[in-house]
C-alpha cells in the first residue's frame, strides 16, 4: 500500500485524534490507492473522502458518489466499509452468477445511497464508531458548506484542521511512492531523450513539444506541464512552446514534469545544437557544481533553508558568484511541490527517505535559460539515492 501507517499512527497519537478523513484528491490516494474520478475531473464540486481510524489505519471506509463507487475495485489498501451518495443505474437482466468483483459492485450500487456527499460523510463517521469524538479533517479538500453541516449533524464531534498532519506524515515516502516518482522520472527522462532525437536545424520548439508528450503518453504517464524552449527564448520559459526553429549554437531548455500512477516527476535539462557560447559553458559547469553538492550533501536534521544555503553557495564558488535564487528545489511525491521548499530560511527538518527534487535555475537576457534538475532520496546512515541518471556534468552537444 501507499500509506506509511507507522507514522498515521504516530500523528495520531501525538494529535490526539480518534480518527482521520481524507478529501483531497491526493490524500484519498494515499488512504486507498484510488484515484478519485470526481476529484480529479471536478476539483470545484466533486467529493469523495476516505475515513481512518487511529485503532485501525489500514482499514479504510470510502465515501464516494454512486456513479464512481466502482474505483473500490482499483483500492491498494482494505476497504472495510463503502458509504455512497446520489442516484446511478448499473442493470442486471441476467440469470447466470455474477463474478465476484461483479457481486461486491451491484451490491454497492444498490445499497440504500444518501442524498449528497456531506450526508454521506456524516453517516461514515456515525458507521464507524467516530461520532462525538476527535477527527482530523483535511480542511484543503472540503467544499463550502460541508464542515458546517458535519458540525450540525454531529454537534458532540470535535472536527479539528489536518491537512498538516497529512502533508507530516507524507513527507516520508514509503517504497511503493519511491517506484512510483522514480517510475515518473524514467518516463520523463525517456521523454527527453526522445525529444532530443528529432532536434534538427529547423525543427520549432512546438514539435519537440509535440514529441515530448507523446512519448510520456506512449509510456502509460500523463505530461503535466512541457516547457521547451530554444536559445534566448527560455527567459522567459513559461510562454508557449511556439515556431521558433532551432539554429546552430542555440542552447535547448527542457523544464518538464509528468505523472504516472498519481505521483510526479519534474526534471530540468539543457542541451547545446552545436557549439555552445562560452557564457553558457561556463553558467552550465556552475549549475550543475551547485546542484551535485546539494545531492552530495543533504542530511537528515538539516533544514531546507540549509540546504538552499550550501547549493547557492556551491554555484557561486564554481563560477557565477552573482547567483540569486528564491528556492532550488522541493520534495515531491504525489503533489509536485512538497515540503520543505529550499528557499531563504525554511526551518522545516529534512528526514531519511524524503525524495528532494533539487534546481539549479537560471535566467539571464540575452542568453536564455541553463537550468538541471533531479530528484533523489535522501539516505539513512548511507548516500543519497538519485531517481534518475542524473545531469551530466559536460554539457551535450547535439
Amino acid at each position: 500500500m501507499l500509506a506509511n501507517i507507522e507514522r498515521l499512527k504516530r500523528r495520531m497519537a501525538d494529535d490526539d485524534l480518534d480518527g482521520l478523513i481524507a478529501a483531497t484528491a491526493e490524500n484519498v490516494q494515499y488512504l486507498t490507492g484510488i484515484r478519485s474520478v470526481s476529484l480529479h475531473l471536478h476539483p470545484y464540486f466533486g467529493q469523495c473522502y476516505a475515513v481512518i481510524t487511529r485503532d485501525a489505519p489500514d482499514r479504510v471506509t470510502l465515501v464516494s458518489s454512486t456513479g464512481e463507487i466502482d474505483q473500490v475495485l482499483d483500492a491498494s489498501a482494505e476497504i472495510a466499509d463503502a458509504v455512497n451518495f446520489g442516484t446511478f443505474y448499473r442493470e442486471n437482466y441476467g440469470d447466470g452468477a455474477l463474478p465476484d468483483h461483479e457481486q461486491r459492485l451491484q451490491q454497492l450500487t444498490n445499497q440504500p445511497a444518501e442524498p449528497n456527499g456531506g450526508a454521506a460523510l456524516a453517516a461514515a463517521i456515525k458507521r464507524i464508531g467516530l461520532a462525538g469524538k476527535r477527527i482530523g479533517i483535511d480542511e484543503n479538500g472540503l467544499r463550502i458548506g460541508v464542515e458546517a453541516g458535519l458540525r450540525q449533524a454531529l454537534p458532540s464531534t470535535n472536527f479539528v484542521a489536518a491537512a498538516s498532519a497529512f502533508a507530516w506524515v507524507r513527507r516520508v515516502k514509503t517504497e511503493e511512492e519511491i517506484r512510483r516518482i522514480a517510475s515518473a522520472a524514467l518516463i520523463t527522462e525517456q521523454a527527453i531523450a526522445a525529444a532530443v532525437s528529432i532536434a534538427r536545424a529547423g525543427v520549432t520548439e512546438q514539435e519537440l513539444y509535440l514529441e515530448f508528450n507523446r512519448s510520456v503518453a506512449s509510456q502509460g504517464g500523463r505530461a503535466e506541464f512541457t516547457m521547451i524552449k530554444f536559445g534566448r527564448n527560455s527567459v522567459s520559459g513559461q510562454v508557449l512552446s511556439n515556431r521558433t526553429p532551432l539554429a546552430a549554437g542555440d542552447t535547448i531548455w527542457f523544464d518538464v514534469g509528468a505523472t504516472y500512477q498519481g505521483y510526479w516527476s519534474d526534471l530540468a535539462r539543457t542541451f547545446s545544437f552545436g557549439e555552445p557560447s562560452q557564457r553558457v559553458r561556463e553558467l552550465y559547469r556552475a549549475m550543475v557544481a551547485g546542484e551535485q553538492a546539494g545531492i552530495d550533501r543533504a542530511r537528515p536534521g538539516m533544514t531546507g533553508g540549509q540546504l538552499f544555503d550550501l547549493t547557492v553557495q556551491a554555484v557561486r564558488d564554481n563560477g557565477e558568484p552573482r547567483y540569486r535564487r528564491h528556492h532550488v528545489g522541493h520534495c515531491i511525491g504525489a503533489e509536485v511541490y512538497e515540503q520543505p521548499i529550499l528557499a531563504p530560511g525554511n526551518d522545516i527538518e529534512i528526514e531519511a527517505g524524503m525524495v528532494i527534487n533539487i534546481e539549479t535555475p537560471y535566467y539571464e537576457f540575452g542568453v536564455g535559460a541553463v537550468h538541471v534538475e533531479n530528484p533523489f532520496v535522501v539516505g539513512d546512515g548511507q548516500p543519497n539515492r538519485l531517481l534518475t541518471k542524473g545531469t551530466p556534468k559536460e554539457l551535450v552537444i547535439l
